[in-house]
């Protein structure tokens, strides 16, 4: 057993505290954040876009229905966003359900994190390197 100077519970402040003067970087805070911004407002404009015209498209056959001049059946046909609901419940048809089921429920979100801290426990990211776990991750 090797005796040093230093406390267990203070074996990583030489590392942890290498650099005191670390500064903000605000702006690379306020890009990112007029980025996210900018990208869910474009985003919302798209689908505001679309859910307008499908609305409009409805309302006018309301109206046809209403003046006489279209049948309930033909109002009823599906167009536009609601096309894709057939899809989307759709069970494949290879027979790889199981792995649909484990993509649908993230489970390679959990296998990822489970490798990174196994990689971590092998001694292959350093505490040292503060972040290093999440960027491996990631």
């Amino acid at each position: 057993c090797i005796k040093s100077e230093i406390e267990w519970s203070n074996r990583w402040d030489l590392y942890l505290r290498s650099n005191p003067n670390a500064q903000i970087h605000w702006f690379s805070i306020l890009n990112s954040t007029l980025i996210v911004f900018f990208l869910t407002g474009m985003v919302a404009m798209i689908m505001m876009r679309t859910l307008h015209k499908d609305i409009r498209t409805y309302n006018l056959q309301y109206e046809a229905i209403a003046g006489g001049g279209l049948s309930e059946e033909e109002a009823q046909e599906e167009t536009g966003w609601k096309l894709v609901h057939a899809d989307v419940f759709r069970p494949p048809r290879t027979g790889r359900v199981l792995l649909s089921v484990f993509v649908g429920t993230g489970v390679q979100i959990i296998a990822v994190l489970f490798t990174g801290v196994l990689l971590a426990l092998a001694g292959f990211l350093s505490p040292a390197n503060r972040g290093g776990l999440v960027t491996a991750v990631v």
